[in-house]
């Protein structure tokens, strides 16, 4: 490790964590809790059969204030089912029931994301020996926090809001709980699109991905049967500060929790000696955690810093020396271990200024990351202009554009900048990229242009900017891409058919590799199944195309039916099997 500012500062660090270890006057690592964690034990949960308030069950003994010695934790996140009780006819409760009953019994299988697979291949994930290991606790906000009216209660259930982080901190499973359900008061049909854009269900994710343990994971629960290992990638467009927020005064408090939350997360890398995500961490704040909030990110973590330039005379030099300072690098062209250089933490922070200044410092426009980071499924050879689009860092894609960056620079991956504004939604980005000619017909690996991308990731801001860009776009393939990935939300849907997409299309295999893949997935998919293969059938013929298809689950369907035609189908829940209709094949 190289000796810079930041280094000593994480050795003394990691000091001052062990000697708070060995002193038991010195409880650095127990953090007191404004209210208790009340957790549920698995046994008492799933005795249940309705869905009732925190005192009740403390009142009858059923509630246990958790400790990490009693077992694991896990964290239940979802949308309320109404406006005053969360689940009137415990429909969602039903559901985490099934959900428990089968990942204990093993008769369901956590299952990886699509991408991450498809790129990275697969890997271990929870098994029935995980979840059976230790007991279960579980903690659910109208079981756990005081739900009571008078004065005593709503500042109990203040405490308990406040201690929510905590709670996510002691928990080993984050579980995002959204089973496609009808509000009962709204009418609208929950799923894990809607729970996604509440600002305060955005907030509990990034607390447990900012979480100070490396044991942790997240778990979506769509159904019964379907459970899934979320990745811990995010987008900018999903800051909790850019969510929907019921009290607007919500979305600045929350911003004072993030501070904190970052805070703490910066220190223990610090501790851990972990220099490349602390740097990671401490460049992404603005875009990713602060966005459309009054606070402001943190830069100012390393101690003792001297500058040799006059500040009054050489601002910029200053600011340089500051940068390499904080993110503990001696020269503006020197690389971590990692395979990031100055120029690439600098273009996430998005100082258009300091990225200049390290340019004239000999900084290159088309300097690339040079290994992967798998845990954002960044590839090798991401370019720094790619890095600018995908943080939705205007600034320092004007700066890089008006250096003459490569617009057709691709990484291992063969992405280009274009590619990863529209894995963003970073219609700006997909803008004044079009206005420098990139190229919007460039295939990334195996054949997949960047409208395929932005209708797999349900970046309808980026497809709204191609089609009014491009008069004459190819659609085909587009309600494939966005139906098969997370990215076919219902919006995603309408904007497609209103683009004139066909949901007719048959799948179209742009090049032998394509083929090959669908093939070698469809013959994988009759011994070890997943969500990948489950897209690739053996049974379906190539000369023949493929007919559309949605992998869904039960009330799933009606967040399309509107849009693509189905009101007069029905479909049987939870069979598993393909269904035929003259328009679509349906996985239920």
């Amino acid at each position: 490790m190289t000796d810079t500012p930041l280094s000593r500062y994480a050795d003394a660090c990691n000091l001052g964590k062990s000697l708070s270890m060995l002193s038991d006057a010195s409880p650095a690592l127990v953090e007191n809790l404004a209210y208790p964690m009340y957790t549920l034990p698995m046994d008492t949960l799933l005795r249940m059969t309705a869905v009732r308030p925190h005192e009740e069950l403390l009142n009858q003994g059923s509630l246990v204030e958790f400790e990490e010695v009693l077992g694991r934790a896990m964290f239940i996140s979802h949308q309320w089912l109404a406006n005053e009780h969360p689940d009137p006819e415990a429909q969602q409760w039903k559901v985490l029931q099934e959900a428990i009953r089968n990942l204990y019994s093993g008769r369901s299988l956590v299952t990886l994301p699509i991408q991450s697979e498809y790129f990275y291949g697969r890997h271990s994930t929870l098994s029935r020996e995980d979840f059976q290991s230790k007991p279960l606790f579980i903690w659910y906000d109208y079981v756990s926090c005081p739900q009571a009216a008078d004065s005593r209660g709503q500042e109990h259930q203040k405490q308990a809001i406040d201690s929510i982080v905590s709670y996510i901190e002691r928990c080993v499973y984050f579980v995002v709980l959204c089973p496609n359900l009808p509000h009962k008061d709204q009418g609208f049909v929950l799923s894990e699109a809607t729970w996604a854009e509440r600002g305060w269900c955005r907030a509990e994710r990034l607390a447990r991905k900012l979480a100070a343990r490396e044991d942790g994971c997240i778990l979506v629960v769509e159904s019964a049967m379907r459970q899934t290992l979320a990745l811990h990638t995010a987008r900018p467009i999903d800051a909790p500060g850019l969510g929907k927020f019921s009290v607007e005064s919500d979305r600045s408090r929350i911003g004072r929790v993030i501070l904190q939350m970052v805070w703490k997360k910066l220190l223990y890398f610090l501790e851990q000696g972990d220099l490349h995500n602390y740097r990671f961490l401490l460049n992404q704040q603005a875009a990713f955690f602060f966005a459309n909030t009054d606070i402001d990110p943190i830069d100012a973590l390393v101690p003792y810093f001297q500058s040799q330039a006059d500040p009054f005379t050489a601002p910029l030099d200053v600011a340089v020396e500051w940068f390499l300072h904080q993110n503990g690098f001696q020269e503006p062209v020197s690389r971590d271990p990692a395979g990031w250089t100055p120029l690439c933490y600098a273009v996430m922070a998005g100082s258009p200024s300091l990225i200049s200044a390290l340019l004239e410092r000999k900084a290159d426009c088309n300097d690339r990351i040079s290994k992967h980071k798998k845990d954002f499924m960044f590839p090798k050879g991401m370019s720094v202009l790619a890095l600018a689009a995908y943080f939705h860092n205007t600034g320092a894609l004007q700066v890089l554009l008006a250096a003459r960056a490569s617009l057709h620079a691709c990484d291992s991956h063969r992405q280009t900048p274009l590619h990863w504004a529209c894995i963003s939604d970073n219609d700006t980005a997909v803008r004044e990229l079009g206005e420098a000619r990139a190229d919007l017909g460039q295939h990334s690996f195996p054949g997949v242009d960047p409208l395929h991308l932005a209708c797999a990731f349900g970046s309808v801001g980026a497809m709204t900017e191609i089609f009014g860009r491009h008069q004459r776009v190819c659609l085909q393939n587009s309600l494939h891409f966005a139906l098969s990935n997370e990215g076919g939300s219902a919006l995603v849907i309408s904007t497609l058919i209103q683009a004139r997409a066909d949901v007719n299309d048959k799948f179209h295999t742009i090049n032998g590799l394509w083929r090959f893949i669908i093939f070698r997935q469809g013959l994988r998919h009759k011994f070890s199944p997943s969500l990948l293969t489950t897209l690739s059938p053996p049974y379906l013929h190539f000369n023949r195309g493929w007919r559309l298809r949605i992998r869904i689950g039960g009330l799933r369907l009606k967040a399309y039916r509107v849009y693509v035609g189905l009101a007069t189908f029905s479909f049987p829940k939870g069979s598993g099997e393909y269904c035929r209709c003259p328009r679509l094949f349906v996985y239920v």
